[in-house]
């Protein structure tokens, strides 16, 4: 990962899927709150097997190497 991309995930991501977890366990409905959970999971994973794809690709399409 770059400089970036960890700036973005310290600041922006990590916090906000711990907000997201607080207010879905906080629900007072216990069975909507475990469905949430488990959507927050598979959307999560799917963000990270996007990102890798996408930076694999990019760095293909844009290397700079003198190729």
């Amino acid at each position: 990962m770059t400089g970036a991309s960890l700036v973005f995930w310290i600041v922006c991501a990590i916090p906000l899927i711990g907000i997201l977890y607080y207010l879905i366990r906080k629900d007072k409905n216990k069975m909507k709150g475990s469905w949430g959970i488990i959507i927050l999971g598979a959307l999560l994973i799917a963000a990270i097997l996007v990102i890798i794809y996408v930076t694999k690709d990019f760095n293909a399409i844009f290397s700079q190497d003198g190729n």
